[in-house]
């Protein structure tokens, strides 16, 4: 049964969440509240509301990981390519966040990550206690190396040895780093196709090391007004090394130009997002 803290949701999660662990005041806006209601109808209304709840009340750092694959599949869904198996295997008995259908009818094996400003912390600023604070702290800036977050994502042991050779493969980063990816999109460029010589290896998609991946989407949510509701962006970028059965349908490729989307309100229910 939801806690004393589920007075802050919205009429669905009321019914089905207790926020009771979360402990930085999520949802908060407005635009959170009737996103956090949207996910969860279409999660009953695909039958996966179960797999979700238990991961969507636990710790911050879950939690938000929870909200980042549902994200994703109702975004996704509503532009034509609906989940058709979540928890799909991969290679070396590892497992992706869903499998999804496309206009061409191929399967495509979806391997999320998303990585938190914690993970730009140096090993001195963890010490200190840094990533217990709050994320901003006054006007405190610094150097933005986002095209490293995005070749750790692809490198790391638990996201690139699940992509098998015989199937199209999208890795997905949605990350919540104090400058996001998405604002930051020319150092994305740069970590798959840039030179060696400006960010101090070749691009990972400019030779066959990442074959297996098809093409990586970058993707974030936001609020800049609370009568927009929350906003979605989402960028593909094709890799022209993939091996030919790893490589996307054409239909997912033209999210090369950056997708632009508002998630509207619930009644009667939420609708897809609709494109600006």
């Amino acid at each position: 049964m939801p806690g004393a803290g589920a007075i802050r949701l919205g009429p669905v999660a009321r019914k089905l969440l207790s926020p009771d662990v979360w402990t930085d005041g999520y949802p908060g806006p407005e635009a959170y509240i009737k996103e956090l209601d949207v996910l969860l109808q279409f999660a009953d209304e695909r039958g996966c509301l179960q797999r979700f709840v238990p991961n969507l009340e636990a710790r911050n750092k879950q939690r938000d990981e929870a909200l980042n694959e549902l994200r994703l599949a109702y975004l996704l869904d509503s532009l034509g390519f609906p989940v058709t198996q979540w928890d799909p295997p991969g290679l070396n008995g590892k497992i992706g966040e869903f499998l999804l259908d496309s206009p061409e009818k191929v399967s495509i094996f979806t391997e999320i990550k998303s990585p938190g400003w914690e993970s730009e912390l140096s090993q001195t600023q963890i010490k200190a206690g840094r990533a217990l604070q709050p994320k901003y702290m006054g006007l405190g800036g610094g150097a933005v190396g986002n095209f490293h977050v995005v070749h750790r994502c692809m490198a790391s042991p638990k996201t690139y040895p699940k992509f098998t050779d015989n199937q199209s493969n999208l890795l997905i980063i949605s990350d919540d780093l104090k400058l996001s990816l998405h604002d930051t999109l020319i150092q994305v460029e740069g970590a798959l196709y840039g030179s060696k010589l400006q960010y101090g290896e070749d691009g990972y998609f400019t030779t066959n090391q990442f074959e297996n991946i098809g093409g990586l989407g970058v993707f974030c949510a936001f609020s800049t007004a609370p009568s927009r509701g929350l906003e979605y962006k989402f960028s593909v970028f094709e890799n022209p090394n993939a091996l030919p059965a790893n490589k996307l349908p054409p239909s997912l490729l033209q999210y090369r130009q950056t997708l632009n989307c508002i998630v509207k309100g619930t009644e009667p229910r939420g609708p897809a997002p609709v494109r600006l």
